[in-house]
């Protein structure tokens, strides 16, 4: 019994008395000082009124990087505290004041008007206690509406980015495979079906043979490819150099004869 007094006395005083806890005054928050000031006050919020203020002295705000600058101070995660409380009051047994749905609503509105991603949910954990305290009023309370409707809208963004990340994924899968084949089946650089990997002409083999051309290329699938290496290369610059020198050896031998052939003819018709 003794315990259950001094439960109920701790629950009485965070919920009537105004010690250790902050009367909030209505004010106008336009910098960021004023915000840093008002937010160390609000893990100091005990009271219904102080919090009824506080939540709408936030919704005043107009500046939208103020909002910003209240996640970043862990504003949402004060506030988030106080609807795992309530959801702890309820769960009891005990339903919501008239002031305590004011401030569940404030809070809903003031989540709306910041545009939460779902960092800021994780972080704050102010969507998972709107949810369990939704699921905990009852039917009859105007406020659940509020949390199902809002739960709702954070799920199906949750759902969209899941479905985004998964056609990221999937477009990074196929843009990637299709850049693999394009790769390794002859649709590289040019469209001349180069592979990237070997620097080689696909589908295409070169063939020594006896006839006139001692080179010819068979193609396959109309792609073009050339099997050369550098072996072949020099064979090539061999044959070509040694039909040059040959050619050439030929033709002076051929105008040597016949200047021989000149001189004799000349010789003898000068003797005679």
């Amino acid at each position: 019994m003794k315990k259950k007094s001094k439960k109920d006395k701790k629950e009485k005083k965070i919920y009537t008395t105004p010690e250790d806890s902050v009367e909030m005054t209505p004010e106008i928050i336009s910098t960021v000082n004023q915000l840093q000031s008002f937010i160390k006050k609000l893990p100091k919020c005990h009271t219904i009124s102080s919090r009824l203020t506080a939540t709408k002295n936030l919704l005043e705000i107009k500046n939208n990087e103020l909002y910003q600058k209240c996640i970043e101070l862990k504003g949402l995660s004060y506030l988030s505290s106080w609807l795992k409380e309530y959801k702890k009051s309820v769960a009891s047994g005990t339903d919501l004041t008239r002031d305590e749905e004011y401030i569940v609503k404030n809070i809903i509105h003031l989540c709306e008007r910041i545009h939460l991603s779902i960092n800021d949910l994780k972080t704050s954990k102010i969507g998972k206690n709107i949810n369990s305290l939704g699921k905990a009023l009852s039917e009859g309370c105007s406020v659940k509406k509020y949390c199902e409707e809002i739960v709702s809208k954070w799920r199906e963004m949750i759902e969209g980015n899941e479905n985004n990340d998964e056609n990221n994924e999937d477009n990074y899968e196929e843009n990637n495979g299709s850049q693999n084949q394009q790769n390794n089946l002859g649709g590289g650089v040019n469209g001349l079906g180069i592979n990237n990997n070997n620097n080689q002409f696909l589908n295409t083999k070169v063939k020594r043979n006896n006839n006139s051309n001692p080179f010819s290329i068979s193609t396959n699938s109309n792609n073009i490819n050339l099997n050369t290496n550098s072996n072949t290369s020099n064979k090539i610059n061999s044959i070509k150099i040694k039909t040059y020198v040959k050619n050439s050896t030929n033709l002076f031998f051929s105008l040597l004869s016949k200047i021989k052939i000149i001189v004799i003819f000349l010789k003898n018709n000068l003797i005679n």
